[in-house]
């Protein structure tokens, strides 16, 4: 066989598997975005994926604050 031949059906092979992958890359940061709690930023694809779930520019009310507090520390009397 031609060596170049060889080359080009490899060649050709990557990248129909690239574009199978590419795909799913896609499907997948779709899922992230719709399932993202981070408002009304979406993930860019760029921003790392710890950062995707954090709720970034939401403040929480001194109410909800309290709230959350309060919910701690009974779950910590509960274990002592």
């Amino acid at each position: 066989m031609d060596v170049l031949k060889v080359l080009r059906k490899e060649e050709s092979k990557l990248l129909t598997a690239q574009n199978k992958i590419a795909g799913r890359l896609a499907g997948l940061r779709g899922a992230i975005n719709a399932l993202s709690t981070n408002g009304h930023k979406p993930f860019d694809g760029h921003t790392p994926l710890h950062k995707v779930s954090k709720l970034r520019g939401k403040k929480l009310s001194a109410a909800h604050r309290a709230a959350i507090k309060r919910g701690i520390a009974k779950a910590r009397a509960g274990k002592a």
